[in-house]
Formats: C-alpha cells, sequence, structure tokens
C-alpha cells in the first residue's frame, strides 16, 4: 500500500507508527510557545543557511519564486543533537531539550517507513536506515498566522514546491490548509486524520527509484482573516535526508528493458 501511495499520489497517511502522542503534545506547546515570544527574541535565532538552522519571520521563506514570500514563520533545526553544543543558536535549553526528543522521535519514524520501501524496493531491510543516522535530516516547527491584510495576489502560506530528501513527515492540526497537486494538474485538501502522520516522498527517492515514486507539488493556503473561519495553523515537519557521503545511484529494481536509468550516479 505505501508502494502505491509513493508511486500514484506521492502522499499518504500512515498510522500506528511507534510516535509517542504527548511526545508530540509537547513539541507542539513547545512551538507554539516560541512563536508567541516577542519578535526580537525570535529574530535572536535567526536562520543560518550553512546550517540549515534557526528562525526565519513570516515572509523570510519563498518556496515559490514565482509569488511574494510566504506568509508563516518557522523554526528550522537540523541534526538536533549534534548542534545541542552551540547553545547561542537555541532560545532556550527547555526548547532545545524537547527539540532533541522529538528530533530522535520522528527520525526513528521516518525510518520505520522506508524500511517499508526497502522492501518494496527488493533492498535489505536496512538500506536507508544506516545512512539516514540524522546528519542532513531537519525537524521544523512552522505556524502560519492569521492574516489581517490583503495578501498580494497569488500568495501563499507556503508556496508550491516539492521536498528534496528522502521522505517527509509532517504533523498537522485540524485547522487545515496543505493542498496536494495531482497528475492531473488539480489541487487537492490533505484532510486532518486523527491519530496520523502525513508522509511524501521527496526529489531525492524520486531520484533513487528513477522516478517511479512521486516527488509531488504541495502549496499550503494563507489564514485570511476576511475569510471569516480563519484560525492560526500550527505544524511540525521531519525532513529526512540522508547522510551527506551516501552514494545515490539509480536501483537496480527501477530499471528494465525499456527504463534505463535516467540518473548518473553522485552522492546526497
Amino acid at each position: 500500500d505505501l508502494h502505491r501511495a509513493a508511486s500514484e499520489v506521492g502522499f499518504m497517511h500512515v498510522k500506528n507508527i511507534t510516535v509517542d502522542a504527548a511526545l508530540v503534545a509537547g513539541a507542539y506547546k513547545s512551538s507554539a510557545d516560541f512563536f508567541a515570544l516577542p519578535q526580537e527574541i525570535k529574530d535572536a535565532c535567526y536562520y543560518r543557511p550553512e546550517m540549515n538552522f534557526g528562525y526565519q519571520a513570516v515572509g523570510g521563506q519563498r518556496l515559490d519564486q514565482t509569488i511574494s514570500p510566504d506568509l508563516k514563520e518557522t523554526m528550522t533545526m537540523r541534526n538536533v543533537p549534534g548542534n545541542l553544543i552551540c547553545t547561542q543558536i537555541w532560545p532556550s535549553p527547555e526548547f532545545a531539550d524537547m527539540a532533541v526528543l522529538m528530533f530522535n522521535e520522528c527520525l526513528n519514524a521516518a525510518n520505520q517507513v522506508m524500511e517499508v520501501f526497502a522492501i518494496s524496493l527488493q533492498l535489505p531491510l536496512d538500506f536507508f536506515r544506516k545512512c539516514h543516522l540524522g546528519e542532513s535530516s531537519s525537524l521544523r516547527y512552522l505556524h502560519y498566522p492569521v492574516i489581517d491584510r490583503q495578501s498580494r495576489e497569488g500568495q501563499m502560506g507556503a508556496g508550491a514546491h516539492t521536498d528534496f530528501g528522502t521522505v517527509t513527515l509532517l504533523f498537522q492540526d485540524d485547522v487545515g490548509g496543505l493542498e496536494v497537486q495531482a497528475a492531473d494538474g488539480e489541487w487537492y485538501p490533505v484532510p486532518y486524520i486523527e491519530e496520523t502522520i502525513v508522509v511524501n516522498t521527496g526529489d531525492l527517492l524520486a531520484r533513487w527509484t528513477n522516478m517511479i515514486y512521486r516527488s509531488t507539488p504541495h502549496r499550503v493556503k494563507p489564514q485570511m482573516l476576511h475569510e471569516g473561519s480563519a484560525r492560526e495553523r500550527y505544524s511540525i515537519a521531519f525532513f529526512a535526508d540522508p547522510d551527506s557521503s551516501t552514494p545515490i545511484y539509480v536501483l537496480d529494481s527501477c530499471t528494465g528493458p525499456g527504463n534505463p536509468a535516467k540518473f548518473t550516479p553522485t552522492t546526497a
């Protein structure tokens, strides 16, 4: 079922992964508390692109280069365990403690999903697990505030994009707003389903699988006050990317007569 979803849609709802609900609730609270801080405190945790780590304010990211910047604020945390020693990049020790717990929980959950993909792709069970140790993976807290002004034409909460890595886990609340583009070009809402995690496959896994698995464009609608029912939206994303030196080549099970490898070997 996961193989079919990755091949046909690129998105799926998954349940019964060993993710502790109380821990997720704690991470949500930590995220909301951070985004409620005064702007100058959040800005002190400014985004460091060389680390893929830090805070970006509303308008600080433009996922779709053809429209105005995104109406969201984010806290991105690459390799949380490896960056605990850099105390100056964290808003507080308590925030860092919760982030490392959530990062480790998500990394294990992502590897459970990737074990199923390994079986589907006729690979050793630990094929993905042994090259996703967390060095390049990132935890991201997201906040989509209610916008009390007219947005610029086409402006989104998060502009249309594909994810770069292997798989993404998304924990979303019941506010909604995430949309996925189907093969016919139409956009469809991704519903909130209690006790599930939204999982999608990214560009790198599409390359690994010779485009058998899809890397599907998705976006998040803005929360606009004039639309009446708007509520601020929180979500937590975990981007499972391979460790930097991992060889990336088209898998043998994804080629055959009339279907040669579309990509040359490289590294993550």
